[in-house]
């Protein structure tokens, strides 16, 4: 893999985590091609098919609003493992942890991207993460949750 293609890659993750640490639904929209799909774990694997951007807005808005409740964390990507299949198409492996405004972990999760590069841009394609299960005990463990 190139130098360029891993930095394409991370600067993107840059992007999407940006997006979602200013609780901007549509700029994490942006970062998503259509369809794509999320498969996430839980107490039942959830499976989500996104066929266009209405439907991405929906899902990714649930999620802001409960990283809203943690007051806008932060994310840091870390142990990213870049897996390149075509120079248009990666498979991205990583771990993220989401901090407090103070820096100290939240929680974290494991997630695995497949992006596509489209028109010079990557777009995410589909998503596998264990982080609702993750997010929602973080949540219940604020001071305050019901």
């Amino acid at each position: 893999m190139s130098n360029e293609l891993a930095e394409s890659v991370t600067a993107f993750f840059q992007t999407y985590c940006a997006a979602f640490e200013a609780l901007d639904v549509e700029a994490i929209a942006d970062c998503v091609a259509y369809p794509s799909h999320i498969v996430s774990d839980g107490e039942d694997v959830t499976l989500i098919a996104m066929s266009n951007r209405q439907e991405c807005l929906a899902a990714m808005t649930r999620v802001v609003e409960l990283h809203r409740q943690l007051g806008a964390p932060s994310g840091r990507v870390e142990d990213l493992s870049i897996l390149e299949l075509s120079p248009r198409l990666v498979q991205a492996s990583l771990r993220m942890d989401v901090l407090d405004g103070t820096s100290n972990l939240l929680y974290d999760f494991r997630a695995t991207y497949s992006l596509v590069k489209f028109a010079g841009a990557w777009r995410i394609v589909a998503i596998a993460h264990n982080q609702i299960p993750r997010l929602l005990r973080c949540i219940a463990r604020q001071p305050g949750a019901a």
